[in-house]
């Protein structure tokens, strides 16, 4: 990443969040793509679920209202890569 000192703190925290959400998007597109070829099963989804579900729940994070939407986010995605077919 390229420094730019004209950068406001808005455009920073924009910009982190676009790439957590591409990256969230990324895994959960790769978690879908994999149960439908039967490569990952229902628990490997779910460990996957945890795995990313886990460091939102820490004291540090957890009451945060920001990081309680992004942990909705992450289980209505994950919802529909388990659903039934």
């Amino acid at each position: 990443m390229t420094e730019n000192p004209n950068l406001a703190e808005k455009d920073l925290m924009d910009a982190l969040e676009a790439s957590d959400v591409s990256a969230i998007n990324g895994i959960v597109s790769l978690a879908n793509i994999l149960r439908k070829r039967g490569l990952l099963n229902d628990a490997e989804t779910s460990a996957m679920h945890e795995s990313m579900s886990l460091p939102l729940g820490l004291p540090k994070y957890a009451e945060n209202p920001a990081v309680q939407d992004l942990q909705l986010n992450i289980d209505r995605l994950f919802a529909v890569v388990v659903a039934p077919k």
